[in-house]
């Protein structure tokens, strides 16, 4: 499992793009909630050593996010599924959703575009390439953000 958080304590201006490396996993969870991805990071922790590769990444550390997400989409080898998880829809980082969503469709893989709030986000959620049926399902189980929750939802999105 690869976690990437910017340790050095500033406060990034989005002036400077971050290069992420590769964002390759089986699974890869987007989210500037760092309880959601301690929450999944634990849920790894307690799944056998054999379970899919998980990445773990806050959007926070994408600084410019524009041009961030396209630095990395273009060597991105998209997961099995990615789930975005975001506050403040799809206004709040359109570019990123948009390239996401493209970098998906071309790969032909999953992705979960999930509201950070409690109401469901319809407009967010169809711009993932996930079915309604399961976006719903992993929407459910992230909001109670539970390490059994969590490893659940890392199971569902490893089938």
């Amino acid at each position: 499992m690869h976690l990437k958080l910017d340790s050095s304590g500033s406060i990034d201006d989005g002036d400077v793009a971050r290069d992420l490396g590769r964002l390759t996993a089986d699974i890869v969870v987007l989210s500037a909630a760092d309880s959601d991805l301690a929450a999944f990071g634990a849920a790894h922790a307690r799944l056998p050593g054999d379970f899919p590769s998980v990445r773990l990444t806050n959007l926070l550390a994408l600084g410019h996010p524009h041009r961030s997400i396209s630095m990395s989409s273009a060597r991105c080898a998209m997961p099995g599924l990615s789930v975005l998880r975001m506050l403040g829809g799809e206004s709040y980082w359109p570019h990123g959703v948009e390239s996401l969503r493209r970098d998906a469709l071309r790969r032909g893989a999953l992705l979960a575009c999930i509201p950070g709030e409690l109401s469901w986000d319809a407009g967010l959620a169809a711009r993932g390439t996930l079915n309604a049926r399961d976006t719903h399902r992993v929407v459910a189980l992230l909001h109670r953000r539970r390490r059994g929750e969590c490893a659940t939802a890392l199971r569902f999105a490893a089938i």
